[in-house]
């Protein structure tokens, strides 16, 4: 079976999970808990510049890390569609208004005279909708945060978010796949074997 099929039935079967986790009621410790073993793991320090996103309906939350991030003094950058596959990072401070993109993720609101944060991030934190122990990512599949991750430095820290639920055996990878670092779920912190110039995360 080809590598795009694999994706596609993975893809497919993990939009189910995420939709019927949506749709069901979740503890509240359940949902604290990944954001608390986020931020015990990488907490924020004053000045440090953080590229963060706004979960949909399913995945984990992530206000509770921007909450922190911004009381830490810590500098927020959200995702934006800028065109035909691609995304930039623009600053989203406290009080910030955001709008509907176009695939129905908040984006920060038309940031006019904002520059998007093209270098200079302390970490990056990614989202998924399968990830496995090696830090294999499988997104939604429109590429956009491959193509950013693939212009970081490797020193830059690349975090996967996700369920525990969330992690599978093997995700099928293509050449231009970006895996994470790490990843942080409900259950803990998963560290990829490190290679080298990986980050020490």
């Amino acid at each position: 079976m080809l590598i795009l099929e694999r994706k596609e039935i993975l893809r497919r079967e993990s939009r189910i999970r995420l939709r019927e986790r949506a749709e069901s009621a979740h503890p509240a410790k359940a949902v604290d808990r990944a954001q608390e073993n986020f931020l015990l793991e990488f907490p924020p320090l004053a000045g440090k510049t953080a590229a963060l996103y706004c979960a949909l309906a399913g995945e984990v939350p992530t206000e509770r890390i921007r909450q922190a991030y911004l009381a830490g003094g810590a500098r927020l950058f959200y995702p934006r569609v800028t065109g035909k596959g691609t995304l930039a990072f623009y600053p989203h401070r406290e009080g910030d208004g955001w709008e509907t993109g176009p695939y129905g993720i908040l984006e920060p609101s038309n940031p006019a005279g904002d520059e998007p944060r093209l270098s200079g991030l302390d970490i990056v934190v990614v989202p998924g909708l399968a990830f496995d122990r090696r830090g294999n990512r499988l997104g939604r599949g429109f590429g956009y945060y491959d193509r950013f991750l693939g212009g970081l430095p490797e020193g830059v820290p690349r975090i996967g978010l996700a369920w525990a639920g969330q992690l599978v055996p093997g995700v099928p990878v293509d050449a231009w796949d970006v895996p994470v670092h790490a990843l942080v779920t409900e259950e803990g912190v998963i560290r990829v074997v490190k290679t080298s110039g990986s980050p020490e995360t």
